[in-house]
């Protein structure tokens, strides 16, 4: 990134504005003025272009977007020093991939910062769009699967929430589920099951819940869709394709439980990974029960309200929506347009219901679990640009033309046009606790901090020395606490790490009460770090403690 350090992004940067703006809206007005299509070589450029001058900002931005980067990332530098999961790191509901994807970018030479952080995610988000793109253009016609991807094209391009920029725990699971999309909509367009695709579907089946165990519903539904497929299309060879597929499913299953199992770490993974993720809920403490009937018939309304930009992509698919409704009201046509693409449309629908599920189901609704409806919703607004009268594919443009407007209101009202200035971030890369904690310890020692900071890892470079490195599960109170905890005292006792820092003030996450949530209120860890510890200095709140005969 030395190379980059020239180029700077302040709140108003107007040339990096109206290039980006300027440069998508000419290429899908001419796209579509065109009424073919470009070449693949072309869109994949436009897409990789585009996005990523417009996430300049981003990519240049060396800070935490989001509390999981910094979680993600301090695993991730865990696992080089330490590659056993749950003896060295917890990923909670992130899932192994996301950090070991981490460690090998890690151990090829690059640095774990936040600028790789939120590169990684530019790239596996073009990614999966690219697999949309291909999915699309074996169930449509070149240029309408070109039409189809242009809002999604724009809302990764101009989207500055952070929710849909740093590297989401969601991210590589989409990606997975994009190229299983992709091979069902091949399989269904050329009735043919090559082996290596069986495989490779089978093994990206098996690695998403590995990814996002939320995402398991999604990947279910694709599963078994495949085996109808293979019913539907190859009757006389299903069992030994649909051998093949579940195979590939058990080996790597297989192959991770054996490798658990070998480290004696298997029923940890079960507990924390399995059994403690689908009990534990936002907060922990939240009793409040809605139904999941409430919260279905909300859903709309929840939506708008917290996806914070993803409510723009969605203005084109309503739009569509209706007017391909509009079309289909007539039971012939409706039945006929059901069997198209061998019932393909039938599977999508039930996928896009499944993902309403598993949001309601989560409970939490932060932004970017609503990221899941991309890969149904494109591709459904495949169908209704072949479905509906031409003039109706310049509706596509309606969120370039929302995010334009919102664009020119922060002008005219002097607000900011990029949230991410390259000064703000060249000035506080490292913390002023940061660099404290260095005068007591180095990149590679270990390092715990008590409460939610995971960026102190990252900006140090130390490993995390327990598994739980944001203790919410640890020190809040929910039914699992007491094991959290205890697993908490055991991995302090066992890296006995040379720095210990509090991190619990009133702007703590969640935990925003030191009185009650400060280490001290804990007799076992306040008593060896009494024991073992010397305090150090404290910095707006933050305690750091060095090891004694450090």
């Amino acid at each position: 990134m030395i190379l980059l350090n020239w180029i700077d992004f302040d709140t108003r940067p107007l040339i990096w504005w109206l290039f980006g703006h300027l440069f998508l809206g000419i290429f899908s007005s001419w796209l579509i003025l065109r009424n073919r299509p470009v070449s693949d070589f072309i869109l994949v450029g436009v897409i990789f272009f585009i996005s990523g001058f417009m996430r300049l900002p981003i990519l240049l931005h060396n800070l935490p977007l989001n509390p999981d980067e910094s979680q993600m990332l301090a695993q991730g530098l865990t696992l080089t020093f330490d590659p056993l999961l749950y003896r060295s790191v917890d990923p909670t509901t992130s899932g192994p991939i996301n950090n070991y994807v981490l460690a090998f970018v890690h151990l090829l030479g690059f640095k774990l910062d936040f600028r790789l952080a939120h590169i990684l995610s530019w790239l596996i988000t073009a990614s999966s769009v690219i697999f949309l793109y291909k999915a699309l253009k074996q169930l449509q016609s070149v240029f309408i699967a070109q039409l189809a991807v242009i809002p999604t094209i724009a809302f990764i391009t101009f989207a500055q929430n952070a929710n849909y920029l740093h590297y989401y725990s969601e991210g590589i699971a989409i990606l997975f589920l994009s190229f299983n999309v992709y091979l069902i909509a091949r399989w269904t367009r050329k009735k043919d099951f090559p082996l290596l695709e069986l495989i490779a579907f089978g093994i990206s089946t098996a690695l998403i819940v590995l990814c996002k165990i939320q995402a398991l519903p999604l990947s279910f539904v694709l599963g078994v869709w495949s085996l109808f497929l293979l019913f539907f299309f190859q009757k006389q060879k299903a069992f030994l394709y649909g051998s093949v597929l579940a195979g590939s499913i058990i080996a790597v299953w297989g192959g991770w439980l054996w490798y658990m199992q070998a480290n004696d770490v298997l029923d940890d993974f079960f507990f924390y990974y399995i059994k403690a993720n689908a009990q534990l809920k936002m907060h922990f403490s939240d009793s409040t029960v809605r139904s999941p009937f409430y919260l279905l018939i909300r859903f709309p309304l929840i939506v708008f309200k917290r996806a914070f930009g993803l409510e723009y992509w969605f203005f084109p698919f309503v739009l569509l929506t209706g007017v391909f409704l509009l079309k289909i009201t007539a039971k012939e046509a409706f039945l006929k347009t059901i069997k198209l693409n061998s019932y393909f449309w039938v599977m999508l629908s039930g996928y896009f219901f499944m993902v309403v599920a598993t949001i309601i189901r989560t409970g939490s609704f932060y932004p970017h679990h609503f990221l899941y409806f991309i890969l149904p919703c494109c591709l459904f607004i495949g169908l209704y640009l072949s479905q509906i009268k031409p003039i109706w594919r310049w509706a596509i443009l309606s969120t370039q033309v929302i995010f334009i407007a919102l664009c020119v209101k922060r002008l005219a009202t002097g607000s900011y046009l990029n949230l991410y200035t390259t000064a703000v971030s060249d000035q506080r890369e490292l913390s002023p606790v940061g660099q404290a904690i260095l005068k007591y310890g180095k990149p590679g020692d270990y390092l715990v901090v008590w409460g939610w900071a995971c960026q102190y890892y990252v900006e140090t470079q130390m490993p995390q020395g327990v598994n739980e490195n944001h203790s919410v599960r640890s020190a809040m109170k929910h039914p699992l606490q007491a094991a959290y905890y205890q697993r908490y005292i055991q991995d302090i006792k066992r890296t006995r790490p040379k720095v210990f820092v509090d991190a619990m003030t009133p702007k703590t996450l969640w935990m925003n009460d030191p009185k009650k949530y400060g280490h001290q209120n804990y007799p076992e860890l306040a008593q060896f770090i009494a024991d073992n510890y010397t305090f150090k200095e404290e910095i707006k709140g933050i305690k750091i403690y060095a090891l004694k005969h450090n």
